[in-house]
């Protein structure tokens, strides 16, 4: 911001200098002009001492008035490079109650003891196993039903052959889709889970904190996920945390 300042400043003397030279010659040229005017229609030479005397104060008081113009502009100029400059340089607010105070949550270790994270995580393997189950049930009624058919279907008339056919092949088209409906079930039925136990996870640290007024920052760490490569084993508060979460799902589950 200073080198604008500067090269502005520079670049405004010298339109101060061409236009002082111009007004110069600009005033030279009606004195020789008015002189050259008045000889011609017999009028007598006023001395040139008094004329440049009356050029010279012209000239200064242009000068003046342009010297007040540029320091005016400086004067904004440098106003608003201070303002910028302290704004760039301010310091944000920082923690008023001391030093940053930091913890972190271990969500492997959470999934793997807390209550509610266990019971869900078996209800979701139980539900997948029945979504197999009966997969395998539909497919062997289907296997069974067909053979039945090529064994026996000659016996039937042809209106009820074409109705047995038919039967077979959209069940056969069910047993295609199925495989894939179980599993957007199961992954539907995980996400909605998953968010429960998030929102449990989260209330409760919300409010462990609000209570004991511990921390800043709380981070979750991660095998798979974690955004940080190396946090100090002291900040860990898992064990703490899981034994809070526990007691207040058991009382929970009472009501």
């Amino acid at each position: 911001m200073e080198e604008n300042i500067k090269n502005t400043e520079i670049g405004e003397s010298k339109i101060v200098e061409e236009q002082i030279s111009g007004n110069l010659s600009e005033k030279e040229d009606t004195v020789n002009a008015t002189e050259e005017l008045n000889s011609d229609n017999g009028y007598e030479k006023e001395p040139k001492v008094k004329k440049g005397k009356t050029s010279v104060l012209s000239v200064a008081a242009i000068v003046i008035g342009i010297i007040a113009i540029v320091l005016s502009v400086w004067s904004l100029c440098k106003g608003g490079s201070s303002s910028s400059s302290q704004a760039a340089t301010q310091v944000p607010k920082t923690i008023q109650k001391g030093d940053l105070r930091i913890a972190y949550i271990n969500t492997d270790t959470v999934l793997a003891k807390y209550d509610m994270a266990v019971e869900m995580q078996k209800a979701l393997e139980a539900k997948q196993k029945q979504a197999e189950n009966s997969f395998k049930s539909a497919q062997a009624a289907l296997e069974r039903d067909y053979n039945d058919f090529m064994t026996n279907g000659e016996k039937l008339t042809l209106t009820q052959q074409k109705a047995k056919e038919k039967e077979l092949q959209e069940r056969m088209q069910n047993l295609q889709q199925m495989p894939a409906k179980l599993q957007t079930d199961l992954q539907q039925e995980q996400l909605t889970q998953t968010k429960k136990l998030l929102d449990a996870v989260y209330a409760f640290v919300r409010d462990y904190n609000a209570k004991h007024d511990k921390y800043n920052v709380i981070l979750s760490k991660s095998y798979i996920s974690s955004p940080t490569l190396y946090i100090d084993d002291g900040l860990d508060i898992t064990e703490e945390i899981i034994k809070g979460l526990n007691e207040e799902y058991k009382e929970y589950k009472k009501k």
